[in-house]
């Protein structure tokens, strides 16, 4: 069985290389779907059911459920494969289809399907769609006709056929769908449910192996216990001048942010009307503007109010101002910018005769089926989406500040609308002469016009307006940083106990009770803080702060701190395990930030189940940090062993038990993870599994992490030595998941054209 996973490990490693210089298509054929692969997976299928029979095992243990699933999982994989339709149905306006194009063949259906009306919506001021769907008519054989709307991760499910919106033809008058007619579904969710159990059970199954090993760690020295607590939270440009700048711009952005920052302050105080009609302070949602177009908080000593101040009112500026985050290295590239500067300006996108340089790119990956992008198309995707959100900051599109008058729905309108559409001299007047003075950096003159818009806001959109209370409460909590703090003492915290540990294993008189009593009281001032900065948020929003993937997951790091604090005070583990998982899960939290969703317009990928996929297989990155420098530390325990320290003998196999209870738990993380986001693409667009390089490489991350959690098996050459080492050398996975599939897969994913871009030597170390 190590054989023949190990052989499907390294043929799935070689597929991802092969398909960055080949296609998808090519390494499908020759690895993933050929007949040998297939018969590897037969074979492990087999010997899985030879070892469960022969271990005479109980069958509702975790251990027989969670490998019988997988066995159905393969058996509903193969029915779908072999036995399945994915094809595509294009259909014009005005006319029906009942062929289904499977490669060159063709399937009838036993109804049809009519193209009403195909609507495609673009971001304001751009050709970029942002959302398509199409209105249809089913028509069955009976004449019987009822309707129907698809759309992104709105399916229509029909006689057994699903119908995703997949792409569109180029006059906008005809649809492309994605047609999928899975008789494998039933097996493949039977055994996704098992295998979710057998994983449960793992966890709370009294005689399962991971309850052994807390067993044996709580019976730990403490020294030796606290040494994982914190060990998660240690996993966890500005300004360039790349181009010639002239001496005004770069004398303009020097006192704009020396000289800003009180009209700034009062700029932020504004009241916005959201996307969502949320009503807020302007500074919510600049900073929401700034994190997505940097990635950060501040840009060049400026806070969020004087950058999007800037933008507006100086758009000539701004607009050569690197702002705008790009991930990808080839897209750098084929700007013309130099590979590592992670910043650019917007007139970077455009060349001298104005016209977008990534128009061709662009359209490419936007009519691509979303199963068919890989990280360079989707890059490209986000790419689009910023410069959108940069060029409606430039134009005042984002800042509905301005309430109409007497309307029903209380609409509030942006800057170019309310000077276009409001019959208000006065108002008219006092936001040019602020737009004026702060062109002319006469800043201090320019907040009496502030005012004069605040009274505005205050007189005609009173019934909407929130209370100063709430409002001051908001800009508070926004400047506070609270759980960005929070997270930051999880990383502190982490450091200190490792520190305390190691030095513990050399001096047991600083093992006592003092220590964990102040590591206790650490923790819970800890977690009053997050129910501090939950009330907050339930405060500012008149809600309780679970609406969104954000809030979702700073409630699911509180219920960790609580369950600890509350039921396992007493248990350093079960503490340390409470208090990791709640750092990771705001760690993820605080990612999702980075890119919020700040304007109306819906993301092709939008999905909270998607972003649960995402949040749980980070969670389990951190416990394979966790693990790895687990092993890296016996590795040193190893080096200072010697006859006159024979202590160390049981520190290094209480650290082993800490790591192999880590790694379960990871594991388990990452295959509920990888399944659920199986479950969420199977929903969306009909299929569960793309053989895009970062799915391939999380596959072979599970199975090379099954292999060193079942090492203990091979008694003949097991020892705690090569665990540890095996520890470490298996975290090479996750960074190929997480960094070397976007630095070096997927800067030609789908395209080979040249050398891929080298992994930055910082990953290895």
């Amino acid at each position: 069985m190590f054989v023949l996973l190990f052989v499907l490990a390294i043929a799935a490693a070689i597929g991802t290389f092969m398909e960055n210089d080949y296609g998808n298509a090519f390494a499908r054929e020759n690895i993933y779907t050929s007949w040998w692969y297939q018969g590897v997976l037969l074979l492990a299928a087999v010997n899985m059911v030879v070892i469960i029979v022969k271990a005479k095992v109980k069958l509702l243990r975790p251990g027989p459920i969670f490998h019988f699933a997988i066995i159905i999982i393969l058996l509903g994989a193969f029915v779908t494969h072999h036995f399945g339709i994915d094809g595509l149905m294009h259909i014009r306006e005005g006319e029906k289809s009942n062929t289904v194009f499977v490669g060159s063949q063709k399937i009838t259906t036993p109804f049809s399907i009519e193209l009403k009306k195909f609507k495609l919506s673009r971001y304001p001021g751009s050709e970029s769609p942002s959302e398509f769907s199409s209105d249809v008519r089913v028509i069955e054989e009976n004449g019987d006709i009822f309707e129907a709307n698809i759309y992104m991760n709105n399916t229509l499910t029909y006689d057994g056929y699903k119908f995703f919106q997949t792409s569109y033809d180029k006059d906008e008058k005809g649809t492309v769908l994605s047609v999928n007619k899975d008789p494998g579904v039933e097996l493949t969710y039977i055994g996704y449910a098992l295998l979710f159990l057998g994983l449960l059970l793992i966890v709370f199954d009294k005689k399962s192996r991971l309850r052994f090993l807390i067993r044996k760690i709580k019976r730990m020295p403490i020294a030796t216990v606290l040494l994982p607590l914190m060990l998660l939270g240690t996993q966890t440009k500005a300004f360039s001048q790349d181009g010639e700048y002239s001496e005004y711009i770069e004398t303009y952005i020097k006192e704009h942010c020396e000289n800003s920052k009180e009209l700034s302050a009062a700029f932020g105080t504004l009241i916005v009307q959201g996307p969502t009609g949320r009503m807020k302070p302007l500074d919510t949602q600049n900073k929401e503007v700034l994190n997505k177009l940097t990635g950060k908080s501040t840009w060049n000593g400026m806070d969020a109010n004087q950058v999007v101040l800037g933008m507006f009112s100086r758009p000539d500026i701004w607009k050569n101002v690197n702002i705008i985050k790009v991930k990808t290295p080839r897209l750098r590239k084929l700007l013309g910018v130099p590979p590592t500067q992670k910043l650019l300006s917007f007139a970077d996108f455009f060349d001298k005769q104005g016209s977008f340089k990534l128009t061709n790119e662009t359209d490419y990956a936007n009519q691509l089926s979303p199963s068919k992008r890989g990280t360079f198309e989707r890059d490209l995707i986000q790419v689009d989406e910023l410069l959108n959100v940069a060029f409606m900051s430039y134009r005042g599109m984002l800042l509905k500040i301005f309430p109409l008058p007497n309307d029903a729905e209380e609409k509030w309108v942006d800057m170019p609308t309310m000077f276009m559409e409001l019959d208000n001299p006065k108002l008219t007047k006092d936001t040019e002469r602020l737009l004026d003075f702060v062109y002319g950096r006469a800043y201090n003159e320019s907040i009496e016009y502030v005012e004069y818009i605040r009274a505005y806001q205050n007189k005609m959109g009173k019934n909407v307006i929130p209370k100063q209370s709430k409002i001051d409460v908001e800009l508070w909590y926004n400047k506070s940083a609270l759980f960005v703090k929070l997270f930051i003492s999880y990383l502190l915290l982490g450091f200190l106990l490792l520190i305390y540990s190691l030095i513990s294993m050399f001096n047991n008189s600083l093992i006592n009770t003092k220590v964990t009593f102040a590591i206790n009281t650490i923790v819970f001032v800890l977690f009053l803080v997050h129910a501090f900065g939950i009330a907050l948020r339930w405060y500012i929003g008149g809600y309780a702060p679970i609406s969104n993937t954000y809030e979702t997951m700073i409630y699911i790091a509180f219920s960790s701190m609580l369950a600890g604090v509350v039921f396992f005070r007493r248990s350093a583990i079960a503490m340390g395990a409470s208090l990791i998982m709640a750092g990771t899960f705001i760690f993820a939290a605080w990612l999702g930030e980075i890119n919020p969703q700040i304007t109306s317009l819906v993301p092709v990928l939008k999905s909270y189940w998607l972003s649960i996929h995402v949040s749980v297989i980070t969670a389990s990155y951190g416990f394979f940090g966790v693990a790895a420098i687990l092993g890296f530390i016996t590795l040193i325990v190893f080096t200072l062993r010697s006859d006159k320290r024979p202590h160390l003998d049981s520190h290094i196999e209480n650290i082993t038990y800490i790591n192999e209870a880590t790694l379960i738990i990871g594991i388990v993380l990452l295959t509920i993870g990888n399944f659920l986001g199986a479950i969420w693409a199977n929903e969306s667009w009909g299929r569960y599994w793309g053989w895009d390089p970062k799915e391939t490489w999380t596959y072979i991350a599970i199975i090379v992490y099954t292999l060193v959690i079942h090492l203990r098996l091979f008694k003949k050459w097991y020892s705690y030595f090569i665990f540890a080492i095996a520890s470490i050398i298996s975290y090479y996975t996750i960074l190929m998941t997480y960094y070397g599939v976007n630095f070096y897969l997927s800067g030609m994913h789908s395209y080979a054209t040249g050398d891929p871009v080298p992994v930055p030597n910082w990953v290895y170390y």
